[in-house]
């Protein structure tokens, strides 16, 4: 094995152990940060999912019943707009331990 590669591997070996705890450590801070949620707070955020649902819903309706290219263009970026609203939204729910799985850990 040639001393760069030798060295290399050493180096790799003795930070692997500092980096798993950085890891840890940075892990536990969040754990420790974040606060469980009422189920009131809960269900306002899964009643605003829905209803951004039921939104994004007529807007596929909207879209597919237009005519016009213009028009049609105009819903399918709003709806584009919403979906990520969405999205960030789902994403805020799972980091504030919501869904369950991920973010409370």
């Amino acid at each position: 094995m040639k001393a760069s590669q030798l060295a290399a591997v050493a180096l790799a070996a003795a930070l692997f152990p500092a980096l798993a705890s950085a890891q840890q450590d940075s892990t536990a801070a969040k754990s420790a940060q974040q606060q469980p949620i009422s189920v009131e707070q809960f269900d306002q955020e899964m009643a605003k999912a829905q209803e951004n649902l039921k939104k994004m819903q007529e807007q596929m309706s909207q879209i597919q019943k237009s005519t016009d290219p213009a028009q049609r263009q105009k819903l399918m970026q709003e709806h584009q707009a919403m979906m990520q609203q969405g999205m960030q939204m789902m994403n805020g729910m799972q980091g504030n331990g919501m869904m369950g799985c991920c973010g409370a850990a």
